[in-house]
Parts: structure tokens; sequence; C-alpha cells
């Protein structure tokens, strides 16, 4: 495998990569030893073609220059679908010419990554990415998300090379040009060498004078994940906010829908589900506003929406958890999981199977068609004289006062020997009042608000602990008993029994927290936190 770490700008490290490619490593660690920075990159102001004449000729008052041929480059750059190669400050570059292809990974600190690959295709996870630094920096960033192509162009690359009175290089200059009318504008950028930083200030400040503009940067479409209602009027009708953040979550749902339908990752089903969760949690606290209709017709559609894709999600965390939980084993040896890692894959290809086959489906198409439309006349919708004119302001109020005190009196009920179902209900509470503060987070203040929802996640944490090791030990009881059915193996069913024994554990440790978690969310400066924001007495 080929590897070469440099200072910055890709084209001179892919020239260097070429030069491996080429059975010259030297003459790559040459290219890549002088190198520094990149000053600026600069485009025509009419984001016209490059005019190589006039480049050459300005470039010429103060430097002899020699231009190499015109070489076609492929770049696709690629980033997970919300972007967090970007936020990491990581650029991730697949670019593929007639002599090779080659990851470009390049960091915020200016220095560069080059990796020889072949034949890969996307989008994937990091597991293809050939094993190394890349791979390394990569996997870290992304976790279970997969890399996608965010742009694909295909560019026209000429180098400049810049010499002095004495012939030596000095300084280069890249001209990028697209290959097709889709593409970026035209670019030029100059490469200063190590010690030469005055001729490569030089070179930029005689391209400038040719009238050329610093480029500006794109910037990607950025993927819904969270509502993105702007600061609202207490006093516009309460139908604003709420119109404002099912059409969100509408959002979301169509931007995470081919993704799932693709199984490109697991993400993609999960925030899929977030978005119907949160639907469905909005229609509820918007009852006293809304539209009788709302809950006749909308409510059990989006739960019956939820209930589809549950299957595979919960398909989807077993699997997920497997290395974690072959961490947790004493006796047995990690190996025995195998068999229950392929009987999840098997259970989970059927459960898609029919997912996908309703997604795709003409009634699936119509729901949702059909809620958009709802969602288009739910403001301007005369007033259901069963509904009562609330303001968003009074409807905040009285959807986070009414979630906590069924928080707070939920809680106060549990015992040491109260049913699991009673701490499943509680954890329901919780997650209304969350969404709650969510929903209407543009009508309150925020520095309370994120000081109450962190009060509040301790306990969904711990309540989501016991519910989740609650679930899961009824889950591999039944995948033991599926798989004995299937003639697998004793070790396997040993393996499994260990790792019910560990949940056991963890759902006690679970219960013994839950005391301490909840009091924090009754000490008075909670209360306060929860008066600050509205209709908490």
């Amino acid at each position: 495998m080929t590897v070469i770490v440099a200072s910055q700008a890709t084209a001179w490290t892919h020239c260097a990569a070429q030069s491996y490619s080429r059975g010259h490593p030297q003459a790559a660690q040459a290219i890549v030893a002088c190198m520094i920075s990149a000053t600026r990159v600069l485009q025509e102001a009419d984001d016209g073609p490059l005019q190589l004449e006039s480049i050459v000729k300005a470039l010429s008052a103060q430097f002899a220059v020699s231009a190499g041929s015109k070489q076609l480059i492929r770049r696709r750059r690629l980033d997970t679908f919300d972007r967090r190669l970007r936020a990491a400050g990581l650029a991730l570059e697949h670019q593929i010419t007639a002599s090779g292809e080659w990851l470009v990974l390049a960091r915020a600190d200016e220095s560069t990554v080059v990796v020889g690959v072949k034949d890969l295709r996307w989008p994937a996870l990091a597991d293809v990415l050939p094993a190394g630094p890349v791979r390394d920096a990569i996997a870290a960033v992304i976790e279970i998300r997969a890399l996608m192509v965010a742009s694909d162009e295909r560019r026209h690359l000429r180098r400049l090379e810049l010499l002095n009175d004495d012939g030596k290089t000095v300084a280069r200059v890249e001209l990028d040009e697209p290959a097709s009318a889709a593409a970026a504008p035209s670019q030029v950028t100059v490469l200063g060498l190590r010690g030469y930083d005055d001729q490569a200030r030089r070179a930029d400040r005689l391209l400038a004078a040719l009238g050329m503009r610093v480029a500006e940067q794109g910037v990607d479409h950025e993927p819904s994940s969270a509502p993105k209602t702007s600061e609202l009027d207490r006093g516009v009708p309460a139908t604003v906010i709420l119109s404002a953040a099912l059409s969100d979550f509408l959002l979301t749902m169509g931007e995470n829908l081919p993704g799932l339908l693709d199984d490109v990752d697991t993400e993609f089903l999960h925030d899929f589900r977030v978005a119907v969760r949160r639907t469905r949690a909005t229609l509820k606290l918007g009852r006293p506003a809304l539209p009788q209709v709302m809950r006749s017709r909308w409510e059990p559609a989006f739960k019956s929406l939820g209930d589809l894709t549950t299957p595979v999600r919960d398909l989807d965390v077993y699997e997920l958890d497997l290395p974690t939980m072959s961490r947790w084993l004493k006796t047995a040896d990690p190996t025995d999981l195998d068999a229950l890692a392929r009987h999840l894959r098997k259970k989970r290809a059927v459960a898609r199977r029919a997912l996908v086959t309703s997604l795709r489906s003409a009634s699936f198409r119509r729901l949702i068609t059909a809620w958009g439309e709802e969602l288009a006349g739910l403001v301007d919708a005369p007033q259901d004289v069963d509904r009562e004119g609330l303001s968003a302001g009074e409807l905040t109020d009285q959807s986070i006062s009414r979630a906590y005190r069924r928080v707070t009196r939920g809680g106060a009920l549990i015992r040491a020997d109260s049913p699991a179902g009673q701490l499943h209900e509680l954890r329901k509470r919780c997650k209304e009042l969350r969404y709650a503060l969510e929903v209407f987070a543009p009508l309150i203040d925020q520095t309370a608000r994120k000081r109450a929802v962190a009060d509040l996640k301790g306990l969904q944490d711990v309540l989501g602990r016991f519910q989740d090791t609650e679930v899961q030990r009824r889950a591999m009881r039944g995948f033991a008993e599926e798989m004995m059915s299937e003639g697998t193996s004793a070790g396997a069913v040993l393996a499994m029994g260990e790792l019910i024994g560990h949940l056991d554990v963890e759902q006690d440790r679970a219960r013994r927290e839950f005391d301490a978690a909840f009091a924090r969310l009754q000490r008075p400066s909670s209360l306060q936190l929860m008066a600050r924001i509205g209709g908490v007495r």
C-alpha cells in the first residue's frame, strides 16, 4: 500500500503519488518534502474559464514559467450524510486519473495523507478503506455511518512551475478547470515551497493584479436532524409553531428515506424513526390546538409507521451491540457469538424486505402526500369549534407544565418493588417532556432549557438502560430458543446465557441508580428552572 504524508495541496500530493506508481519513490518524497501550504485559491471575477496565456504572461514578469500538460482528474469528495468529516476538520477525496486511484485526506493542520486504492465503490463503511492512517482517522470520526459522495466532479489540471534566475523551482501554480458545465468554476491555487514563501506571495499578487478574486468555498446542503423553527412571538396561534415543527420532521423523513431504502447505513432508519416519533409526540402535545382529524387519523397513522420500522431497528441495535457484548463473556469465547450474528443477519434480511416493500408502496406515498397537504393547510384552516384558540405561548406553558407534573408524579410512585412496566411508563413520560422542550424551544429561555434537558437526561439514561436490558433479555431468550430449534451449537447457547446474566446485573444496577437520578429532577433548582421555562408552578 502506498501512503504519502504531506503538508497540504491535494494536487501536488497526487503528483507525488504518481511518482510512487511509476516506481520512483525517492522523487515522490522529494516532491512532498519541499511543499508547504497553499496561499490562496483564486478564480476569475466572472467565474469564467481561465486564460492560460494571460496567467503565464502575468507570472512571466518575475518568473520563468514552465507549463505542464493538461490532465483529467475525477474528484469525488466523500463525507457522511450528516457531514461528520467536515465537522471534524477533515476533507476526504477519492481521486481517479488515468494512472491510478487515490484517497487524499486533508486535515485541519494542513497535513495531507495520500493512499493508493483500487475499485472503491460508494456508499461504504470505513472498513472498506485500506488499513492504515486514513482508515484510522476516518473510522474514529464516522463510526457506524457510511461514506457517501458529497460532490463528484471531473476537472482538468495544469501545473505551472515558477523558476528563478538560476532555473530553480521556487513556487508552483495549479490551474484547475471544470471538465463539465455542472462542475464548480475554474480556480487557480498558488503553492509555496519550503524556504520560498516570498516568491509564493509574489505570484499570488501577480495573479490578483489580473482581477482574480478569492474563491468562495462551497457550502454543502445540511441534512435536517432537528427542528429548524426560528424564534417566534408567544402571541401567534399555536398552530404556527406546531406546523413548523411537524413540517421539519416530514422533511427529515424525506431526507433519510433514500438511505433507508438503499440500506446505506443503520442511522438512516434511526433518524427516520426519530422523526416519526417526534411527529407522534408533537401531535399529542398539540391536541388542545389541533383539529380533531389529527387525533383520529394521523396519530394512529404515525403509530403504525413507527411500529413498522421497529423490528429492523431492534435487530440493528443487537448487531451493533455484538462487539460490546462479546467483551462481557468470561467463560465463553467471542467466536461462540458468531452463530448469533448469523441468526440476527438472517432475521434482519427478512424484516427489512417487509419494511422496504411497505415504504415503496403506493399506499405509503399517498400517506406522505396527504400528510404534506394536511400540514400545508394547517395554519390557515378554520378553527375547530371543539378546539381551544390557544396562542403558541399558552400551549407551550400548558404542555411543559403538564409533562413535568406527569414525570414528577410518576417518579414519586416508584418503589423498590415496582414492576418493570411502571418504570417503562415513566420513561415514556420523560420522553414527552423532552419532546416538549424541543418542540417549543423557540419560545423558551435557552439557557434554562439546556440545563433542564441535562437534568432530565440523567433520569432518561437510567430508565433507558433499565428498559433496554429488560427487552434485550427477553429477546436473547427468544433468539436462543429459535437457534436451538435450528440445531445451533451448545457453545453458542451457553454464550448467550452469559449475555443474559450480564443483562440481569446491568438492570439491577440501573434500578439502584434510579432514586438518585429522580432526586436530581426534584431539586429546588430544577423546579426553578422549569418555572423559568414557563408554565410550571
